[in-house]
């Protein structure tokens, strides 16, 4: 049941005591859910009493709003060649690493249960669904009147939906009381990488994109200034690679800097740039990362939600790696496809990532660069704590 979406820009106070919030939210790959869970967290704290829990490996170099209360679970992460998932701590099994996450959840709703539960992706992702489940009945059963939100992106995996799909909609008819999708419909709508939209009987809202609140432009005092980065960086490297030796061929007839972001859990790897040259490298780092924006003439990423809605929100022309993913997850894809057709983004594939062919493919999209994002709605944090006031005035009778 797809419900109006809401038109404001800023969240309204809550009338009476503040109610609690748990955020739960597990990232294998990436930190696109981090990112989003932590500006949804940071919004949702001007009026409620925010606690969220993360399952995913620590992102370094990331500082968590001062008023939002953060637990880490014992981080379970998965490598795109190994399909399994795999506790960060190596000494221990991924039995006793989910044992002990299930007793740390288990002691958070007994000691403080919540009066609304956000379940980031969950079932839209259902890799951790017996940790989720457990979760929602333990808060159901300490709080019957409690509110369960299922909190997803835009696109989920294919635009062929998935094999889970009657499943997924059977978990959230049983068990969820709202669901909402942190999109634009008017820009992607959910329906085209979940086609069995209709048979969600629960109200189901577009609160509009999840981003940090863009900063100002400022000038940057050189040549245009080129920004390339890989998020997470678990997958993604050979972008980042690419990128230098193309930026080498070029920069002789289009003078311009770059400027290389490792990813979170990139550090280690290996891959090594000859700086120099107008070229530099920098480890990841959210806040150099966000003023290094302010500067720039363009940016080229990995299809994520984070580094594409981020990049549009402050109007930067961006150019996105169509990457193709083992396992055939094609939720990049499908949002790259998308919002090239919209003409907010241009692509290039693995088969571009030669000198040769990428130098040319900068100098056109970013030398006359010009990205027009108006009339789409980067309010989704801020939108989505109105929605959760809204649903506790007007709360029905628990399932």
């Amino acid at each position: 049941m797809i419900c109006a979406s809401p038109s404001f820009s800023s969240a309204t106070s809550s009338p009476g005591p503040r109610r609690s919030i748990l955020i739960h939210c597990q990232y294998v790959y990436g930190i696109g859910h981090f990112v989003r869970a932590i500006e949804l967290a940071r919004s949702l704290s001007r009026c409620f009493d925010v606690h969220l829990v993360s399952g995913g490996a620590p992102v370094p170099n990331y500082a968590l709003p001062d008023n939002v209360r953060f637990t880490q679970l014992p981080a379970i992460f998965k490598e795109e060649a190994r399909d399994r998932l795999l506790p960060l701590d190596n000494s221990t099994s991924l039995d006793a690493c989910l044992s002990m996450r299930a007793r740390m959840l288990s002691d958070l709703v007994r000691i403080s249960p919540p009066d609304i539960l956000v379940t980031e992706h969950f079932p839209f992702g259902l890799l951790f669904e017996t940790e989720a489940l457990e979760l929602i009945t333990q808060v159901r059963r300490a709080k019957p009147g409690a509110l369960i939100v299922s909190s997803v992106r835009d696109v989920i995996e294919s635009e062929r939906g998935s094999s889970r799909d009657v499943h997924i909609c059977t978990l959230l008819d049983q068990y969820f009381d709202l669901v909402m999708v942190h999109g634009d419909e008017r820009v992607v709508a959910l329906r085209a990488s979940f086609p069995l939209i209709d048979q969600i009987a629960v109200p189901l809202v577009y609160t509009g994109y999840v981003v940090a609140p863009p900063v100002p432009a400022r000038p940057h005092d050189g040549p245009p200034l080129l920004v390339g980065a890989i998020g997470g960086g678990r997958v993604g490297q050979e972008l980042l690679s690419a990128l230098a030796a193309a930026h080498h061929k070029l920069v002789p007839y289009w003078p311009h800097e770059m400027l290389l972001f490792r990813g979170a859990f990139d550090q280690n790897t290996g891959f090594s740039f000859a700086e120099g040259d107008m070229l530099r490298v920098h480890t990841f780092d959210r806040v150099e990362y966000r003023k290094v924006l302010t500067e720039a003439a363009g940016v080229i990423c990995l299809g994520g939600y984070n580094s594409v809605l981020e990049s549009l929100s402050m109007s930067l022309p961006t150019l996105v790696y169509k990457r193709t993913f083992l396992g055939g997850n094609r939720e990049q894809a499908l949002r790259v496809e998308l919002f090239a057709a919209s003409g907010l983004v241009r692509s290039f594939e693995e088969v571009d990532l030669v000198a040769d062919r990428l130098a040319p493919v900068l100098h056109e999209h970013f030398s006359t660069g010009h990205v027009t994002t108006t009339g789409i709605d980067f309010h989704g944090a801020d939108n989505a704590c109105h929605i959760l006031l809204t649903a506790c005035v007007s709360r029905q009778p628990s399932k």
